[in-house]
């Protein structure tokens, strides 16, 4: 449950942070879209990687 919770918010963060990245590149939504889809593939393999031990 916790683990789920925290890679929401990792993945909110970051495609907040992707809108001002993406506003630089006059990409704003394709800025957010890049980096929530990025953050959300590394909290999978976190969480894959973490299940097997």
């Amino acid at each position: 449950m916790t683990r789920t919770t925290v890679s929401i918010l990792i993945m909110a963060i970051s495609s907040f942070a992707g809108l001002f990245l993406g506003a630089l590149l006059n990409d704003a939504v394709g800025g957010m879209i890049l980096l929530a889809l990025i953050s959300g593939i590394a909290c999978i393999i976190h969480a894959l990687e973490s299940r097997g031990r």
